[in-house]
C-alpha cells in the first residue's frame, strides 16, 4: 500500500507519514448504516452543504481590519506586509475571500486547514498557498514541537515546521490537531447518506403506486393487457392528473402514506436538525421552517445570535491564528469585522448612532465609518452632555469662569 502512494506522488515519503489516515480520509469510514462518510461524501447531503456553506462563504466575506496600536489609540495599519496577503491577494490565483472561504470550508468538514507560509530572504511573509487536508500528516516531537509533513504532486514529500505553516484547529484534543465534525459524527452523516440513497433509488424504480383500480369481478387477460396499456398512455408520464374515466364498474382508489413512510420523512427532517445541531446553525438559515426557532425573535435578534453563538469561535480561530503565524509586531493586530451581520434596520441604527454620540463615547465620523461614509471636518469632537459635565456645565465655560475670579 505504501508503495501504491509513493507511486502514485512520485515522492521520496517516509514510513512516518500517515499513510492510513491519508488513505483512509480518501475512502471514507463505514458507518452502521452502510455509507463511507468522509469529506467529500457528507456534501452530498445538502444540510451538510448548506451549513458548511453558509459559514465558510460568510467568513470569506468578512472585511479584515488590519490595525495598530499608538498613544492616540489604533489606527490603520499600512506598512505591513500582511495587510495585501489578508485583504487582496494571498497568492497568484486567489482573492482573499476565495482563500478564506476554501480554508474554512476544510475546517468544517476536516477539522483542520492548512496554508504554507512563504517568506522571503527576511523572513517576512509574502505569499499563502492552500493545502489540501489529505495532503498534510501532523507529527508532534519529543520536544514538543510540532511539524508538518506535507505529500504534494509538484512538490512531492516535505517537512514543514510551525513557523512555516498557518493552521487552523477545530476543538484540538490533543493540542496539535483538530477532530473532524463529519468524523466525529460519522453515524449523523451515515444516517442522512443512506436515506438519501433510498429515496432516490425508490423514484429510480419508479416510487410507490398512487392508487389502485378495483374491479368487481376477474378480469381476462385481453381485458388486463387493454385496461393497462390506455391507463398508460392515457394517465401516466406527462398526462398524470388528468380526469380518469372508468368503465365496466371499475373504482379507482388512492394509496395514502403509511406509517412506515411518515416515519421516513419525519427520520429525514431530524437528520437536518441533528447536522444542524453539529454546526450549530438555526435552522431557518438553512431553509429549515418546519419549527419554531428558539434563537430569539425577529430576522434581526435571530441574525445576532447566529453571530454570537456560532460565528465568533471560527472568527476567534482565524484572529488568533493570524496573530501568531503571520504578524510578529506586536502593536499591530487584526480583526475580522462582524459590524456589518450585527447592523439592525436603518431606524434602529441611526437611534443608536443618535444616542452614542449625545452621549459622548462615539463621534460624528466615528459613525460615519461605520456605514462607509467619508468623514467631515469638525466630526471627530466629542460631545459632553450638559448634565454630565460638573455643575451642569461645560468644562470650557467652568475654565472661563475661574479665569475671570
Amino acid at each position: 500500500m505504501f508503495e501504491r502512494f509513493k507511486k502514485i506522488f512520485g515522492t521520496q515519503a517516509k514510513k512516518d507519514v500517515s499513510i492510513l489516515d491519508f488513505l483512509a480520509e480518501m475512502q471514507g469510514a463505514a458507518t452502521e448504516s452502510g455509507e463511507n462518510v468522509n469529506a467529500q461524501t457528507s456534501m452530498a447531503v445538502s444540510a451538510v452543504y448548506a451549513c458548511v456553506g453558509l459559514i465558510s462563504e460568510t467568513i470569506g466575506q468578512l472585511p479584515v481590519r488590519v490595525k495598530r496600536q499608538t498613544d492616540n489609540g489604533s489606527v490603520p495599519e499600512t506598512r505591513s506586509p500582511v495587510v495585501k496577503l489578508l485583504t487582496k491577494r494571498p497568492n497568484e490565483w486567489q482573492t482573499s475571500q476565495e482563500f478564506r472561504e476554501m480554508l474554512t470550508q476544510h475546517l468544517c468538514l476536516t477539522g483542520n486547514c492548512y496554508a504554507e507560509i512563504v517568506r522571503d530572504n527576511a523572513g517576512t511573509p509574502r505569499e499563502l498557498l492552500p493545502l489540501l487536508p489529505q495532503w498534510v500528516a501532523v507529527k508532534q516531537n519529543a520536544d514538543w514541537s510540532v511539524e508538518y509533513q506535507v505529500t504534494t504532486k509538484a512538490k512531492g514529500y516535505r517537512v514543514l515546521t510551525q513557523r512555516d505553516v498557518l493552521h487552523l484547529k477545530y476543538r484540538t484534543i490533543d493540542g496539535f490537531q483538530g477532530i473532524s465534525p463529519v468524523g466525529w459524527q460519522r453515524e449523523t452523516v451515515g444516517n442522512a447518506l443512506a436515506s438519501l440513497r433510498y429515496s432516490s433509488r425508490m423514484f429510480k424504480s419508479g416510487g410507490r403506486p398512487s392508487g389502485v383500480i378495483e374491479y368487481p369481478n376477474a378480469l381476462g387477460q385481453e381485458a388486463y393487457d387493454r385496461l393497462k396499456e390506455s391507463w398508460e398512455a392515457n394517465y401516466s408520464g406527462t398526462n398524470a392528473g388528468k380526469t380518469a374515466i372508468l368503465e365496466d364498474g371499475a373504482k379507482y382508489a388512492a394509496i395514502s402514506l403509511s406509517n412506515a413512510d411518515m416515519q421516513f420523512i419525519e427520520g429525514r427532517r431530524f437528520s437536518v436538525e441533528e447536522i444542524a445541531r453539529i454546526y450549530r446553525v438555526p435552522l431557518h438559515m438553512i431553509q429549515s421552517t418546519e419549527k419554531s426557532t428558539s434563537w430569539g425573535s425577529g430576522i434581526e435578534q435571530m441574525s445576532i445570535a447566529f453571530v454570537q453563538y456560532s460565528l465568533l469561535p471560527w472568527i476567534k480561530r482565524w484572529e488568533n491564528c493570524i496573530q501568531k503565524y503571520l504578524i510578529d509586531d506586536p502593536n499591530v493586530y487584526v480583526k475580522l469585522s462582524v459590524e456589518g451581520l450585527m447592523r439592525g434596520d436603518m431606524a434602529s441604527r441611526y437611534q443608536s448612532y443618535n444616542t452614542a454620540i449625545m452621549s459622548g463615547f462615539m463621534s460624528a465620523n466615528e459613525v460615519r465609518a461605520l456605514e462607509d461614509f467619508n468623514p467631515r471636518e469638525g466630526g471627530d469632537e466629542f460631545l459632553t452632555p450638559l448634565n454630565m459635565a460638573s455643575n451642569g456645565k461645560q468644562p470650557e465655560e467652568e475654565g472661563g469662569k475661574e479665569d475671570e475670579e
